[in-house]
């Protein structure tokens, strides 16, 4: 009974779990069947999401090329403004230009005129002078070709159109030469002297040497060179020193003008700065030794050699500057005899002082000379003023005296002189450069010690300088090899077995082998055996190796040896050829006076 209604039980408790599994089935349907309802209103509203972010896309892309379309025509509406720009510029720079140019043109023309209107009577007045100083005007007057009278009343019109230009009393004086009245042409030779003396003076000895009258050029000549200021000495200077150099005033008015160079050159330098001038050129040709020259000597003395390699540059100074001169000045200080020359220098010399303008002229000359240049520039007023700089020449520069004579002798290139010019500046110079080179072979001669010392592997020897106390290399090689094979042997006696070392070794071995490594393992033991083995090599080595030691410092002994020999061999050779070429090149002062001896009798 029991077990039925245990069987009872157990049925109703079945049939209980089946009603409430089924009850949670039917409650988890309604909720599957609800969570699809939502699904379905949730997807439909999804799709309405995408048309609209579909409808959003759609406005992004429109927009994207409406801003495209605007970005391009932003930049068009950029470049047209920079292009506009950029023509305004234009415009504005050429109409400045072109203003320029307009201004340019007006102030020319008024300067024109002016120019025209204050010296249109000078413009004449250089003609007639033109005419009346060729020698064919003093024939034609001479031979009553054409009539005195006439030549007068020309030259006293000019002398009263032109009142003040110096050019006007100078030829009235030309004509009264022509005439032959004495004290009118003294008057108006004074009176020209006054206005401008310098160029009255030239044109005055100039004239009288085309006419043939070289006394009276000569005496002109004197007074234009004492009128001169060296320290500012023009063009003009330069062309009458070619004619003068060249013979076409006469030989009087070529002394004249070597005296007044001789004083010259005495008034404006001490002959001891002049000596420190020309010392410095003469300084600047002598010859520098290269690092690869007396290389053995240099590095036996290396203490004295800066000192010794000085000196001797400067020995070389007398012949260096005798090649130069014997370069720049072929045919000698005085060349060779040349017939005197056609008289083209005093005809140009002649031409540049008549065709001279005054500084009134030349200033307003300048100017227009300024404005040309803008106008052929377009009125661009930098590239004006450059292309007016470079047409400057040397027309206008005022140089000294001694520069001159320094760009003639040192840099013919930049001096406007002919060769014989050239040659009177070396004249002038003479003494002062003797007296340099006087004064640098004085300081080579202080640079060069009676004795030197030459030092290799650590020995010395003191040598004479002088080529006549000669030395012979033979003992002092030997002496060195001496001294050398004494310390190679010395070195190598001294290589012996070190007993205390090897005591020491052979006990570490001892003790680490035995005492030591039986008791390890591992890395500590691997590292004693290691410790062991070096020690029995070092016994080892020490003990055999001493034979081996000895070669290896005997074979260095010898190298040195050796290369010490040859080092001193070099340096013995290189010391008499250093000296000896020291003392000839102090001793070619003498030729440079010889070649210049000729300058001297003068």
């Amino acid at each position: 009974m029991d077990e039925n209604v245990r069987a009872a039980m157990t049925m109703g408790d079945v049939m209980e779990d089946r009603s409430e599994t089924g009850s949670a089935l039917d409650r988890i349907t309604e909720r599957l069947e609800g969570v699809g309802e939502e699904q379905v209103r949730h997807g439909g509203r999804l799709n309405a999401f995408e048309d609209g972010l579909h409808g959003v896309r759609t406005d992004v892309v429109q927009l994207r090329e409406g801003i495209t379309d605007v970005q391009q025509k932003v930049a068009g509406l950029e470049s047209a403004v920079s292009d506009t720009r950029q023509v305004l510029d234009t415009f504005i720079e050429q109409y400045g230009r072109d203003r320029e140019v307009a201004r340019a043109q007006a102030e020319l023309a008024r300067l024109t005129t002016v120019f025209h209107a204050d010296f249109a009577q000078r413009k004449q007045t250089r003609t007639l002078a033109r005419g009346l100083v060729h020698t064919l005007t003093a024939h034609a007057v001479r031979r009553n070709l054409v009539n005195k009278s006439t030549v007068r009343s020309c030259v006293e019109e000019r002398l009263l159109l032109e009142p003040t230009y110096w050019l006007a009393p100078a030829i009235m004086a030309v004509a009264a030469n022509f005439r032959d009245e004495t004290a009118p042409g003294e008057r108006a030779q004074a009176h020209a002297c006054t206005l401008d003396a310098a160029k009255a003076n030239l044109f005055f000895a100039l004239t009288a040497s085309r006419l043939g009258n070289e006394a009276e050029a000569a005496a002109w000549m004197d007074t234009y060179l004492q009128s001169l200021d060296p320290e500012e000495l023009g063009q003009d200077f330069c062309v009458v020193l070619d004619a003068i150099a060249s013979n076409e005033l006469g030989e009087d008015a070529l002394s004249y003008t070597r005296q007044a160079m001789a004083g010259w050159n005495q008034s404006m330098h001490h002959p001891f700065a002049g000596g420190a001038q020309w010392g410095t050129r003469l300084r600047n040709l002598r010859r520098q030794l290269s690092d690869k020259e007396y290389t053995a000597l240099r590095e036996t003395c290396t203490e004295q050699w800066n000192d010794l390699k000085y000196g001797w540059e400067l020995a070389t100074v007398p012949d260096r500057t005798l090649a130069y001169l014997r370069l720049t000045f072929p045919d000698g200080p005085d060349g060779v005899d040349r017939p005197v020359s056609d008289g083209r220098h005093v005809e140009t010399a002649l031409e540049r002082l008549i065709n001279q303008l005054e500084p009134d002229e030349a200033h307003l000359h300048e100017q227009m000379r300024q404005l040309e240049r803008i106008i052929e520039h377009g009125g661009d007023l930098k590239a004006a003023a450059q292309a007016h700089e470079s047409l400057l020449g040397p027309e206008t520069e005022r140089v000294p005296f001694m520069t001159l004579l320094d760009q003639a002798v040192f840099a013919p290139d930049t001096a406007s002189l002919g060769t014989p010019a050239r040659r009177m500046a070396l004249r002038a110079i003479w003494p002062s450069l003797e007296n340099a080179a006087d004064r640098v072979v004085a300081e080579s001669r202080n640079h060069l010690p009676n004795r030197i010392t030459l030092s290799i592997a650590g020995y010395s020897w003191t040598l004479p300088t002088h080529p006549q106390q000669t030395v012979e290399p033979g003992p002092l090689i030997d002496d060195l090899a001496a001294r050398l094979e004494q310390e190679t042997q010395a070195r190598s006696d001294a290589v012996v077995r070190r007993w205390p070392r090897v005591c020491v070794a052979l006990l570490f071995g001892i003790v680490t082998g035995t005492l030591v490594v039986p008791f390890l393992d591992g890395t500590s033991q691997y590292l004693f055996l290691l410790l062991t083995f070096i020690a029995v090599v070092w016994v080892l080595w020490e003990v055999c190796g001493v034979s081996i030691r000895k070669r290896h410092v005997r074979e260095q002994g010898d190298q040195m040896r050796h290369a010490a020999v040859a080092t001193l061999a070099r340096a013995l050779r290189q010391r008499e050829d250093f000296f000896t070429k020291w003392h000839e090149g102090m001793q070619d002062r003498e030729a440079l006076t010889r070649w210049g001896g000729h300058s001297e009798q003068h």
